[in-house]
């Protein structure tokens, strides 16, 4: 994680590479969906669908941060031979995003979090609980114009380990 969040700090300070639209700094909305897999035993194996949602503002062409939250939509292992515990449902927080221009069209990013993860028991009439959760996360994104922007991601929580993806689409103000 040290290593990502180093690779974070580089693309964040790298020199902007000149592309034909000028830049504005703006509030975005995104939207997307994807994967989602997990390791945990309490879970079924497989990805499941994901659907999430940002709400961002990009202050430098480099340099932006978001709030995200997204479903995980796991099939819990809830039979009477499984043992009871606990999978992830859900996860809501804040991360900030740096990019690099890689022409006047495409751009990479990296993403870096801190969030809380909704758990749910596989087992009827155990509460929920929450953990605090870390994000990393890595992307291309296809500008059609200052506005539209579609987007490729893969991410990953660091304490309960979901390895998630997703494609959507990007509206800056």
């Amino acid at each position: 994680m040290r290593r990502f969040i180093l690779i974070l700090a580089a693309l964040a300070a790298a020199p902007a590479v000149t592309i034909a639209a000028p830049f504005e700094p703006g509030v975005y909305l995104a939207l997307d969906t994807g994967g989602a897999s997990s390791s945990s035993k309490y879970a079924a194996d497989g990805d499941d669908l994901s659907f999430g949602g940002k709400v961002g503002y990009q202050y430098t062409r480099n340099f932006g941060f978001d709030v995200y939250a997204r479903s995980l939509s796991f099939i819990a292992n809830s039979g009477a031979f499984n043992e009871r515990g606990y999978y992830a449902d859900q996860t809501v927080g804040i991360a900030a995003q740096g990019t690099v221009p890689l022409g006047e069209r495409f751009s990479l990013f990296g993403r870096a979090g801190i969030g809380r993860t909704t758990l749910q028991g596989n087992r009827t009439g155990m509460a929920d609980k929450e953990e605090t959760d870390g994000l990393v996360g890595v992307g291309l994104s296809y500008h059609f114009n200052r506005q539209w922007s579609i987007n490729l991601e893969g991410s990953y929580l660091t304490k309960t380990e979901i390895k998630m993806y997703s494609f959507g689409g990007r509206f800056q103000f």
